[in-house]
């Protein structure tokens, strides 16, 4: 199968029905990186157990004492799951990448205590793993009509609370969730 020119670069992709028994059961997947050799995103919508409190605990940071209990830590893919990244809206230190226009992430634990406050100010998101596919297997998914793409927005990150982003990034297209179904049909 040949790759298509189009990059989802900077987009949300919406999980379809069909993903309903995978990891990607109702996720938004935020992508930052699309190419002819793959893809790389992160899920923004599934919490995990842990509380990013408890992982700076355990991680010895000592300024973490002063984290919200509640701020949860999200699960961005299956791959590398035991590896953390922080999503930022701004740059917080010269340690960070510039992903997407306005959104920055950093994979050095010596970023972690410079953003306790972003965290407990909803401007950071702390992700353990990440999303990835092959070269031509997220295009070959759309194909299969898997997922939905739509325009990325900070907003949906960083101002709306986790159960609700997918609602949100549908709601940019005028779509109701509830509206979608499984299969799909072709013309």
């Amino acid at each position: 199968m040949q790759s298509t020119a189009h990059s989802f670069h900077g987009q949300f992709l919406v999980s379809m029905p069909d993903l309903k028994d995978s990891f990607f059961d109702s996720t938004l997947v935020l992508m930052c990186e699309h190419s002819a050799e793959g893809a790389m995103g992160f899920v923004v919508n599934k919490q995990t157990e842990f509380s990013v409190k408890e992982i700076f605990a355990q991680l010895g940071i000592e300024d973490g004492v002063r984290l919200d209990e509640e701020i949860p830590v999200m699960s961005g893919g299956p791959v590398e799951p035991q590896r953390g990244f922080l999503l930022l809206n701004y740059p917080i230190t010269d340690d960070v990448v510039e992903v997407l226009d306005g959104l920055y992430l950093a994979s050095s634990p010596d970023v972690l205590p410079l953003a306790v406050d972003d965290l407990n100010d909803g401007n950071a998101l702390f992700v353990l793993g990440y999303s990835g596919w092959s070269a031509n297997q997220l295009e070959h998914e759309f194909q299969g009509n898997a997922w939905l793409n739509v325009p990325w927005d900070a907003d949906i990150i960083f101002q709306i609370p986790s159960a609700d982003r997918q609602r949100a990034a549908l709601a940019q297209l005028g779509i109701d969730p509830v509206q979608l179904s499984q299969g799909a049909g072709h013309a």
